[in-house]
């Protein structure tokens, strides 16, 4: 008995492999299509990330669904848990995120995937929910709170450009001072040539956001203007 035991052991043959049952399988796919879809929402309407954007927003449902998919197949065999550990040694990601706020919700869209995917859904979903309850909530008071302060003529305006002489930040700030009254410095970035500056505007109420454009356009026709809604305070 000991012998046939030991060979069952140190045989290659046999593999540990714990058949998905669909049902579950299912339902928790279903909870991941609907907390991604709404994970993707939450960053729609509450994130004041300024970088990201669409593209964030666009990624977090196949995200979601993906890991979930990815755990409920691997959690069957430590093979093939193996083999997706040697898979992700291959890909290398490198994706750039600028924001803090975006990796925020690209790691709660992971945090979802895996826990729908483990079957854990009960959990995950009062987790998650609680969550996105807080962020709600977090949007709602601090876009009160502008409303009763702010004027509603701020803006964020991101502004790329490569290496000019032509082209400096004293002559850009110079350029919309005659259409802002009040303007905050965000983050400057500058990768081998090429220039990222972002900054705040206060607009004069006498102008409008395509006279700021065209203000900075004027200054080199190569330049970048990318204009956003402000919630961030000064």
């Amino acid at each position: 008995m000991n012998n046939e035991v030991l060979d069952n052991v140190l045989s290659t043959n046999v593999t540990s492999l714990n058949y998905v049952n669909i049902t579950d399988a299912l339902l928790s796919l279903f909870f991941a299509i609907l907390f991604g879809w709404l994970i993707s929402n939450a960053y729609k309407y509450s994130s004041q990330s300024i970088s990201g954007g669409r593209q964030i927003s666009s990624s977090i449902l196949p995200l979601t669904i993906s890991v979930c998919v990815i755990i409920t197949i691997v959690k069957s065999s430590l093979a093939l848990s193996l083999g997706l550990v040697g898979a992700l040694s291959i890909v290398r990601f490198r994706t750039p995120i600028k924001d803090p706020e975006d990796l925020v919700y690209l790691f709660l869209a992971i945090v979802t995937g895996l826990g729908f995917g483990a079957n854990q859904n009960t959990f995950t979903a009062v987790g998650v929910s609680i969550i996105l309850f807080s962020l709600t909530l977090r949007a709602f008071y601090k876009l009160r709170r502008k409303n009763k302060i702010k004027s509603g003529y701020e803006l964020n305006i991101n502004v790329e450009w490569s290496e000019s002489k032509l082209i400096t930040i004293p002559i850009i700030i110079e350029r919309i001072s005659k259409t802002c009254e009040q303007i905050s410095f965000i983050r400057l970035e500058k990768i081998r040539s090429n220039h990222n500056l972002i900054l705040q505007v206060n607009l004069i109420k006498e102008y409008g956001v395509q006279e700021l454009i065209d203000d900075v356009s004027q200054i080199d026709p190569n330049i970048s203007v990318q204009i956003y809604n402000s919630n961030i305070d000064f």
